[in-house]
């Protein structure tokens, strides 16, 4: 295959390829020879799995690496590459026909998606959730959850205690947005913090506060994505407390880092969610923080997401990678694999935390409470993979962007994303 055919082929890529077109390509790439996925040495077997993230978890893969080979033999080379550089080498990897053996993603991309193994055998060996299983269009289970995250919220409990003012602890007693937004600007007030809150430059954050205004975010009715009223109540809502003292402008309209405001002191409240528990827990040394039941609106609500395993065919390890990903997922191994990271499991599981067991229970409890309308975020999440006309980006947040920026009001913000999400 020339390196002009790959060329082309990914441009054809960034305006939506059909799934056939996707096969093609996939056939294409393997017809081209030469698997990177697993290399001997010695006689010894290595597999490399590429991630992002396991350093700020405490290096949960690499241990369980080390604990394989161990039992094993094999080497499982864990490459750990910043989180907005998987998507990139993957890609490459793709078109070079040199994709590695393992990795675990956040999501899966159209252009490698036909070449992942089946994990049907290993997801109802181990007794992974069904909830958080979705079939590729030719039914098989190409993803398996890795972990699972919620989004969620975390307060300044030293701000809060200096201004003297309470905040909930269990999800049954909540605040509302309303009493949310009062509380976190009275703190603001008496304790002098510089903002009430910040909540990530995310749409997957956005979509949480969707759910729990009661729209179903953008889910699909009878084959389409589709807008409604409480989406474009949210918007509004969500612009009016972008103001500079509620919320800082300049996370959302100029990327600033919600995560370093919160450590820095300066903000009473951060929307954000469970992956933060395991770095805030080593790197946050001058005040108290705690994890706190999300605010509602209508409904107590929270949006799934996280990491998915996958296996690469055609790599030369086929059997190996599988086998490691079985391994992965029995109870003990898995365990130890939560606990070490702070991962929440994908599976029904009692993990004892070395660090936050409060932390993670909330969030365990609500994600069992979760009464989000909208599509499961995590088949969701593999089923978009496989679209006909599969989008790029984050629809969501870039169009509310334009709409705090004052380009556009809330009602044409929702319009612009179903047309997005839907292709057009």
């Amino acid at each position: 295959m020339s390196e002009q055919t790959r060329i082309s082929s990914i441009t054809r890529r960034q305006f939506g390829l059909t799934t056939f077109g996707l096969s093609a390509l996939a056939a294409g790439l393997t017809a081209c020879g030469g698997g990177g996925g697993g290399s001997s040495e010695g006689g010894a077997k290595t597999l490399q799995l590429i991630l992002s993230g396991d350093t700020n978890q405490g290096g949960a893969f690499a241990a369980a690496a080390k604990k394989y080979k161990e039992a094993t033999g094999i080497t499982i080379e864990v490459v750990d590459v910043p989180t907005a550089d998987i998507t990139t080498k993957l890609k490459n990897a793709a078109t070079a026909n040199d994709l590695p053996a393992l990795a675990r993603v956040t999501g899966l991309d159209p252009l490698w998606a036909t070449q992942l193994q089946d994990l049907s055998d290993i997801a109802k060996a181990h007794g992974i959730d069904e909830k958080y299983l979705q079939e590729s269009p030719d039914g098989i289970i190409p993803a398996i959850p890795s972990d699972l995250t919620a989004v969620g919220l975390f307060v300044n409990k030293s701000l809060f205690d200096k201004a003297g003012v309470k905040f909930p602890t269990a999800i049954d007693s909540t605040w509302t947005w309303d009493e949310f937004v009062a509380a976190v600007n009275e703190v603001r007030e008496k304790a002098g913090a510089k903002y009430g809150f910040v909540m990530d430059r995310s749409g997957h954050r956005l979509r949480a506060m969707m759910y729990e205004f009661g729209s179903t975010a953008f889910a699909k009715e009878n084959g389409k994505y589709a807008g409604d009223s409480k989406a474009v109540e949210t918007l509004e809502y969500f612009r009016k407390i972008n103001d500079d003292q509620t919320m800082p402008k300049s996370v959302w309209l100029s990327g600033e880092d919600g995560n370093a405001m919160f450590k820095s002191g300066q903000v009473a409240a951060y929307y954000s969610g469970s992956w933060q528990v395991a770095d805030f827990n080593k790197n946050i040394k001058d005040f108290e923080w705690l994890s706190v039941p999300l605010p509602k609106k209508e409904v107590n609500a929270t949006n799934l997401g996280g990491g998915f395993m996958i296996a690469f065919k055609d790599t030369g390890a086929d059997e190996e990678a599988k086998k490691f990903i079985d391994w992965f997922y029995d109870d003990a191994n898995y365990t130890a694999f939560a606990q070490l990271g702070g991962y929440l499991p994908a599976k029904d599981l009692k993990v004892e935390y070395q660090f936050q067991q409060p932390s993670f229970e909330l969030y365990q409890q609500q994600i069992a409470e979760n009464d989000a309308k909208g599509d499961n975020a995590i088949k969701r999440v593999v089923a978009e993979a496989y679209a006909e006309t599969p989008f790029s980006g984050d629809p969501l947040r870039e169009e509310t962007v334009k709409m705090l920026s004052g380009s556009q009001d809330a009602k044409t913000t929702v319009d612009n994303i179903v047309k997005l999400y839907n292709g057009a």
